[in-house]
């Protein structure tokens, strides 16, 4: 029986490499793309950089006024996320292509579940992607392919950049021993670092501990680490594609921390997913909303209401509700809603 496989790409230092694409003149020279425009760029934080500036110890998440303290000919960019949404796009349909069900965790990563294909199949899908990825559209990535996502994630991050990696049930011990506890996909900075105050270092360590030691200190997410430690992985890709529900977005036009605004944002889109749910014949219980920063990282809640539902209105209380809570110190950039548990009446006697 051919194994399963789980492919994951990540599109290498994606902001900067689509500014690489339409400015040429910039390849081969330090250049951070920053969240400022140009005229404030010191009062930016760097969203991403080349790897040549990388090569001055300028990172992600960095303020712009230490990156150039770092390399005084560093070339800043202001970003331009509309050019970037496009080219993920791009990106996305592309990966799409292929009919496998796609997970997009980010505007630039993506797990596709390949199936029982073995992996002599996942390995020639995964290096004609690649291939048409930077041909077609290109843009460089790495891809990485396991038996599930989490570790087929941990394949691609060990092979960048540009790079391509599989890693099979039986080469993963050796993957992951040696490896920093950190790198373990869910350990942040604060488990890590108790992780480290217990004596644990690596992921082979981490295998090895008794796992009551990890109970007392972490509950049972002490086991969910220890057991993607040893290699188990069930994690399953889950295609948005098979998700029955009915949504908007839209990008704000400028960056913002104010409720109000977002607030007028939401009341547009939750008129439109109501009249779309109406069109389509169905009301909803479950309403979600979606918050996208200005650094791209993105959340996601849901509530459910007390009955189904074809009301705008009501769409538009439980999406401020859930937002209140996200729209706060950071800047955002995007927002959406939509509606889940749907229920089909078109052609139906109304019943509510």
């Amino acid at each position: 029986m051919a194994e399963t496989a789980v492919l994951f790409i990540d599109m290498d230092y994606f902001f900067a490499a689509c500014e690489e694409l339409r400015r040429p003149e910039l390849k081969g020279r330090p250049f951070v793309v920053g969240t400022h425009p140009e005229k404030d760029r010191f009062r930016g934080v760097v969203q991403t950089c080349n790897y040549e500036a990388r090569k001055f110890g300028v990172r992600s998440a960095m303020s712009v006024t230490k990156a150039f303290e770092l390399c005084k000919d560093l070339i800043y960019v202001p970003d331009d996320w509309r050019y970037y949404e496009e080219m993920s796009a791009k990106v996305m349909q592309l990966i799409r292509s292929y009919s496998f069900p796609v997970e997009q965790d980010s505007v630039d990563e993506a797990a596709v579940d390949l199936g029982k294909t073995g992996y002599d199949e996942a390995k020639r899908i995964g290096e004609e992607l690649k291939g048409k990825v930077n041909a077609e559209i290109g843009l460089p990535c790495t891809i990485g392919i396991s038996y599930g996502k989490y570790l087929a994630k941990m394949v691609c991050d060990a092979s960048k950049p540009n790079g391509f990696g599989i890693v099979t049930e039986k080469e993963t011990e050796r993957f992951l021993k040696d490896k920093a506890v950190g790198k373990l996909p869910g350990v942040g900075e604060k488990t890590e670092a108790k992780l480290k105050s217990m004596g644990i270092t690596t992921i082979g360590e981490l295998a090895r501990v008794n796992p009551v030691t990890l109970i007392d200190k972490f509950g049972s997410a002490g086991v969910d680490m220890q057991q993607l430690a040893k290699g188990v992985d069930d994690s399953k890709v889950v295609s948005t594609e098979e998700t029955l529900s009915i949504g908007r977005q839209s990008t704000l036009y400028q960056n913002t921390d104010d409720i109000v605004v977002v607030g007028k944002k939401l009341r547009e889109l939750s008129d439109e997913v109501a009249r779309e749910a109406e069109r389509k014949g169905f009301r909803f219980k479950n309403v979600g909303v979606m918050v996208r920063y200005e650094d791209f990282t993105q959340i996601t809640r849901s509530a459910n209401l007390r009955h189904y539902s074809s009301s705008g209105d009501d769409i538009y209380a439980a999406a401020m509700a859930l937002a209140k809570g996200l729209v706060s110190e950071r800047k955002v950039r995007k927002v959406g809603v939509r509606v889940a548990s749907l229920l089909e009446t078109k052609g139906q006697k109304a019943l509510f």
